[in-house]
């Protein structure tokens, strides 16, 4: 029996590393990420529909000297992933592409504005084209210019800056005092920064091409942005929801570079803003990635959504890919439960299959009781407590399947209830929302929604 126990623990190891979420899917002979999945584990059609990647690259294909472009999507929808498979797409269509983790750059919990989302992207280029080709253009980095710029030109009040451009990188990305008094000494030097900015791109471009290839298209997709999102109180959390609007609506024209054509990741939340955001941007959209395709249609005013075999099989084939010996632990219907219980949420569904499959060495015989396909509901449902605000507009979307952001004002509790994924996006022909399945239920209990079942 200890051996049975012995090796039903290595399995369950197995089970668990193999639905890593951290770990994307990467693709093609020049990946962009070191620590990848291999692509065979890539199933397709998960989101339905056209392919956005193809869209998009056709896009960028298209565009001549230079764009800006929008990404966006709910976390655990595969963004990374799809970033990469763009990237071989673009690599295969002979483009420069690069690749940044603002979370690398940048601390995601605080408000960002212009000057230091600016020098954390292009700081973030010129250490990639470093460690690419061993040099940079005009063999000085942009943080390093920076930091010149910043040592003889800007008063950081009350904060001594960095001893060098190293400094200067960690500074911003760790060390919240030393960011806010940033922000505040180079307000009063936008323009200078978004010039220096604007040369480096330029200068960037030319450098490449007079290495490679006097046509060749320079493509940097900007990752992890979707992630900003406060954290304390309601006030903090506000401050960088807004912080976020302002940086993609108020500084378009900054966030275009010359010569080069850039993919910015997004939060989810800036989708209900497409009108007004969209028309800033190449292409006239923003691309968002929906949940995964686990349901036909946007159903009709007042019903619940009627589920996908086709899409809660791919889910199965997702897990049957990473772990083949799942059907020693989880029945089908058990499997697509979990599929669809985490309403096409990628991360979700694999943290519920994980908090399953640990509960196995103690059980006498396999599959899994349901009780522990339970217990992983519940430990998710537990992560989404709902205030009495948040039930009258989850009650509102559950009958309309529309976001319900009836004014801006309300932007900083929708953002909070996307990024919470109390709210999922899906798309069908059309755009639409409903309310996480795990929370359905309460919703319509305690605001006396009724519908089909």
């Amino acid at each position: 029996m200890a051996n049975d126990v012995k090796a039903l623990r290595a399995e369950v190891k197995q089970c668990l590393n193999a639905l890593d979420s951290t770990r994307p899917i990467v693709f093609g002979n020049q990946p962009l990420i070191e620590r990848g999945e291999n692509e065979s584990l890539y199933v397709h059609g998960l989101h339905g529909g056209k392919d956005l990647i193809r869209e998009l690259a056709d896009r960028i294909d298209f565009d001549e000297g230079g764009g800006t472009y929008l990404f966006s999507g709910n976390r655990g929808t595969g963004k990374t992933t799809e970033l990469m498979r763009l990237a071989e797409r673009l690599q295969d269509d002979g483009c420069e592409v690069f690749y940044i983790d603002m979370a690398e750059y940048l601390n995601l919990t605080m408000s960002v504005e212009i000057t230091d989302f600016l020098i954390s992207v292009l700081g973030g280029l010129s250490e990639k084209i470093e460690q690419r080709y061993h040099a940079t253009p005009g063999n000085q980095g942009f943080f390093e210019r920076v930091w010149g710029f910043l040592h003889a030109d800007v008063k950081l009040d009350g904060i001594t800056l960095p001893v060098d451009h190293a400094g200067l990188k960690f500074s911003i990305q760790q060390d919240p005092d030393f960011k806010k008094k940033l922000q505040e000494g180079t307000r009063g030097h936008v323009a200078r920064l978004v010039k220096e900015a604007q040369n480096f791109a330029l200068e960037t471009a030319t450098w490449i091409r007079d290495r490679t290839d006097v046509n060749k298209k320079i493509v940097l997709l900007v990752d992890s942005v979707e992630r900003l999102r406060g954290v304390g109180d309601s006030k903090d959390v506000a401050e960088v929801f807004k912080s976020a609007e302002t940086l993609f609506s108020g500084h378009s024209d900054k966030l275009r570079l010359p010569s080069l054509h850039l993919v910015y990741t997004i939060p989810p939340y800036l989708s209900a803003l497409a009108g007004s955001l969209a028309s800033l941007y190449s292409g006239g959209r923003i691309y968002t990635l929906p949940s995964v395709h686990i349901y036909e249609c946007c159903p009709s005013d007042g019903n619940e959504p009627v589920q996908s075999d086709t899409g809660l099989d791919a889910m199965v084939d997702i897990v049957a890919k990473r772990f083949p010996s799942w059907e020693k632990f989880f029945t089908q219907s058990q499997l697509k439960q979990l599929a669809s219980h985490s309403g096409g949420d990628l991360r979700d569904f694999f943290r519920m299959v994980g908090l399953s499959i640990v509960s196995a060495p103690y059980q006498e015989t396999l599959p899994l009781a349901d009780s522990a396909i339970k217990s992983a509901e519940d430990a998710v449902y537990n992560d989404m407590p709902l205030a009495k605000d948040d039930m009258a507009w989850l009650a509102r979307v559950l009958k309309t399947h529309r976001h319900e952001l009836d004014s801006l004002d309300k932007l900083p509790s929708f953002a909070r209830l996307v990024e919470g994924k109390y709210l999922l996006n899906y798309r069908n022909g059309k755009d639409w929302y409903d309310v996480h399945p795990l929370l359905r239920a309460l919703v319509k209990e305690q605001s006396g929604v009724s519908g089909a079942a």
